[in-house]
Order: structure tokens, then C-alpha cells, then sequence
């Protein structure tokens, strides 16, 4: 009985140390198997950075979310460098470009800083001239945030900034330069574009250094698309039912002092109004830690509503005194047209303030 119980412990002992030796051979081998390819690595500049030209050509601008300050681009990024490694002897006219996939040569990584969602790439196209000439594009559709400016709200004009920089472990070893050739105009958005509310003006860009940890810099290039706001949409359905509905409120001027039924049903009516449709257009205007031209403007339709229940409230309160009467009456003629010309005095003032 004992020597079969040694005869099992040998065995285990034996069949642990195959076990541990297995682990330990394909542990070892784990550095080999990932071993990256040279060709997949940047190419050899002396210490210098290489030299990569960068375009951007927009195909669409699908929308633009003032709310959560927010646009959605699908456009083509093109990339352009030299790698020595790559250049071979031309065989013929036919042999004047040869195409790659990824994952087989070196390919700087650049990223959108700017991106709220994930940049997804459909089509990828890589070039490779005779003399080592990489030429890199791919098409994009992107969601990024920008800051909008809309104290002007909504005659406004933004401006929608793609900003790119190399991934930070290939920032020193790379360098922007523009490429012209990838030049974008607004007219290629008439026939297409679904952005009624906003008119394209135009695209330019830049080249400019952004700062890093440890005092170092990388290249960053910049996109600026300029657009501005078609306000005609708020105008007619916003600014013109809140003018009538002030206009309403001084409906009480004119009725007479003695119905004060009357009076308090247009003026509580007319509150009641202008409170529910600023409550139904709510989620179409942006939260913002400021006013805007429209946040005035709202506030002053309410003021001047109000006021047209307190001289109502006056007028009722004085019309009931034998001795105050003739004040009553006196408020209520001034009124007429006092309320109306202050209304007027403060909207130029407001588009002065927001608009000049």
C-alpha cells in the first residue's frame, strides 16, 4: 500500500514539472512572436521629424447641434510623406503606383482632439510612388464639439474647428505641413447640403504648435469652417408671435377702466401665453451660462407684459377712489403710448448691446 501511494506521488511530481516547464518554454518564446516589423516602424530621418503634408477635403456636414455644441462632419483626410524604404525601380508606364493595405507599411497616427464620438473610418487608399512617395486618404465620418460663440443667438455666424495632432508617441518624430491642393469651397454644398438653417461661407486652415507635457510641443493642424445661422426660422416663429402676443397685453389700455373683467382675462391670458411657449421652444434653445440676443428678448416680452398687469392693477385701484379718478384716467392715457415707445427704446437698446 505504501509503495503504490510512492509510485502516485512520483508521478505527480513528474507530471507538475512537465506542466511547469511547458509554461516556462512558451513564456520565453511570447518576446519572439511579437517581435514588430521594421517596415512598421518610422522611417530613419537623422533625429529629424518626417515631414508629413496634411489636407482635409469636406464632403458633408450632416448637422449642427447648438444645444450640445456639436457638428458632425463626413469629409477625406489626406496624408502625404516620404519613405525611402519603400522606393523600388519602376518596371514600366504600369508600374507607376503601388498600392498597400493596413497593417504593411508605417502609417502616422493622427487623432481628432476634438472628436465626441469615435472617428469612423470606411474607405482607406495607400499609394506608393517609385520614389517612396506615400499617399494616404481615407473617408471619415466624425462627430466633434467646438465652442460656439451665440451671444448673437440667432443672427450668429460660428466657426467649426477640426483640430488634429499626432498620436503622442509619434508627435516629435512628426511634422505638419498644408497641402493646397486639397482645397474646399462652400458651392459644393448647394446641391446637397441638409443644413437649411446654416449657409456655408468657407474652410481654411492652419499649421501651429500645441504644447505637451515636459515643456515639448507637437504640430497641430487646424480646420476652420466658417458658417452662419439663416435666422428667417426664428424670426417668423419665434420673434414675430411674441411681438403680437405683447402687443395683445396692451389690448387693456384701450378697453374700458371700469370692465376689469375684462382687462385681467386678456392679461392673465396673455401671460399664461407667452409662459407656454417659452416652455415649447425650450429645447431648441442653447443652456448657456449667458444671455443671448433671444434670452433678452424673451425677458423683455415678459417685463412688458408684466407691466401691462400692474398699470391695470393701478388704474383699477386709483379708477375706485372719487378722489384719484382723474389720476387713474391720466395713468391710462400715458400708457397708451408711454409703455409702447419704452418697448421700442428697449429693443434697440438690446440689439445694440448684442447685435452691434
Amino acid at each position: 500500500m505504501r509503495r503504490g501511494s510512492g509510485l502516485f506521488a512520483v508521478a505527480i511530481f513528474f507530471l507538475l514539472s512537465a506542466t511547469f516547464s511547458t509554461i516556462t518554454s512558451g513564456a520565453a518564446e511570447i518576446p519572439t512572436g511579437i517581435a514588430t516589423d521594421p517596415i512598421l516602424q518610422p522611417p530613419p530621418e537623422d533625429g529629424k521629424p518626417i515631414e508629413v503634408t496634411i489636407g482635409m477635403h469636406i464632403v458633408n456636414i450632416s448637422s449642427i447641434d447648438e444645444v450640445s455644441e456639436q457638428f458632425e462632419i463626413d469629409a477625406y483626410l489626406f496624408e502625404g510623406w516620404v519613405d525611402k524604404r519603400l522606393a523600388y525601380q519602376s518596371e514600366g508606364p504600369q508600374d507607376q503606383v503601388r498600392n498597400y493595405a493596413i497593417g504593411q507599411i508605417w502609417i502616422p497616427q493622427l487623432e481628432m482632439i476634438n472628436a465626441a464620438t469615435r472617428r469612423q473610418v470606411d474607405e482607406v487608399s495607400i499609394m506608393v510612388s517609385p520614389d517612396g512617395a506615400v499617399r494616404y486618404a481615407e473617408r471619415l465620418i466624425v462627430r466633434l464639439s467646438s465652442r460656439f460663440e451665440l451671444r448673437r443667438f440667432p443672427f450668429d455666424q460660428q466657426q467649426l474647428v477640426v483640430i488634429i495632432h499626432p498620436f503622442r508617441v509619434d508627435g516629435p518624430q512628426v511634422d505638419f505641413k498644408l497641402n493646397d491642393a486639397s482645397t474646399w469651397t462652400a458651392s459644393e454644398f448647394k446641391s446637397y447640403s441638409s443644413l437649411a438653417q446654416w449657409h456655408l461661407i468657407s474652410l481654411h486652415s492652419e499649421i501651429l504648435t500645441a504644447p505637451t507635457y515636459g515643456g515639448l510641443t507637437m504640430p497641430e493642424a487646424r480646420f476652420e469652417i466658417d458658417v452662419k445661422r439663416r435666422s428667417m426660422f426664428y424670426l417668423w416663429k419665434v420673434f414675430l408671435p411674441l411681438l403680437l402676443m405683447v402687443f395683445l397685453s396692451w389690448a387693456v389700455f384701450w378697453i374700458e377702466t371700469s370692465d376689469l373683467s375684462n382687462q385681467i382675462t386678456v392679461a392673465v391670458t396673455t401671460i399664461l401665453t407667452v409662459i407656454a411657449f417659452a416652455f415649447a421652444i425650450s429645447a431648441t434653445m442653447p443652456r448657456l451660462p449667458y444671455l443671448t440676443y433671444i434670452d433678452a428678448f424673451f425677458l423683455e416680452c415678459y417685463i412688458f407684459v408684466f407691466l401691462a398687469v400692474v398699470e391695470l392693477m393701478t388704474v383699477h385701484v386709483t379708477h375706485r377712489s372719487e378722489l384719484r379718478r382723474d389720476l387713474g384716467l391720466r395713468i391710462r392715457r400715458y400708457s397708451r403710448w408711454a409703455i409702447p415707445a419704452a418697448f421700442v427704446a428697449t429693443n434697440v437698446i438690446i440689439a445694440v448691446h448684442f447685435l452691434g
